[in-house]
């Protein structure tokens, strides 16, 4: 999606968009096979993953633009990009596109590197090796935001044998909507897309439905597992 995203010349108000959408429906396949293992079905976290991403896009319907870019229709180049040489041939246009290709690969393994290093500083943190279980609930949503459900599910599968069905559904929720807030909108922020609507919405609406669910959980979704 990034890459055809970098070929059609996307402004960084288009980025932005993209990378709310993408930061909460990603990876649909692995990751719902991750969420499986916590307790949540694949038709249901697939379903409540679009669903999210589609709600988080829509104050960006009713925000002017201007309030968040000082040009919201400015294409943001990458780093040293190949300009494309118009009528010089099919081998003149393959080199152009495959050098623009590896540039825009490397700025991402850059970030993505970088981001991964700040897991693994993270992860080595005396008090996350030495957590107590009845932390298992906050670090099992700090490890999901920070690293993502991926890089975190050693982590999240472990912790979720000491939580409540109520306490895994919660945060199962809370991280299907953010989640790999590091990495992410790392990879997104090279476009120029705006790095505080990629954090702070999917935070909010994550944060919201958390709550939600968290003091609904027993009225709705445990009275009817129950019938």
């Amino acid at each position: 999606a990034i890459a055809v995203g970098a070929s059609m010349g996307l402004s960084v108000y288009e980025w932005t968009i993209l990378g709310l959408f993408l930061g909460v429906a990603h990876a649909l396949p692995v990751e719902s096979a991750i969420l499986k293992k916590l307790g949540i079905s694949w038709r249901f976290s697939i379903i409540f993953r679009l669903c999210m991403a589609y709600i988080i896009i829509l104050p960006m319907q009713f925000i002017p633009p201007d309030l968040l870019f000082d040009d919201p229709n400015l294409v943001h180049e990458m780093i040293g990009p190949v300009t494309i040489i118009e009528n010089t041939g099919w081998i003149s246009f393959s080199f152009s596109t495959i050098v623009n290709s590896l540039i825009l690969a490397g700025e991402i393994i850059i970030v993505v590197s970088f981001a991964l290093f700040i897991n693994q500083i993270i992860k080595s943190l005396k008090i996350v090796k030495n957590f107590g279980h009845n932390m298992s609930h906050i670090m099992s949503l700090t490890t999901g935001t920070l690293l993502g459900i991926t890089y975190g599910s050693a982590i999240l599968i472990k912790e979720a044998k000491y939580l409540s069905k109520k306490q895994v559904f919660s945060v199962c929720c809370f991280l299907m909507i953010a989640h790999a807030l590091i990495e992410d909108p790392l990879i997104f922020l090279i476009f120029g897309a705006n790095l505080y609507v990629l954090i702070g919405f999917r935070i909010v609406l994550a944060i919201t439905v958390y709550v939600c669910i968290y003091f609904l959980y027993d009225k709705f979704i445990e009275s009817s597992n129950t019938k």
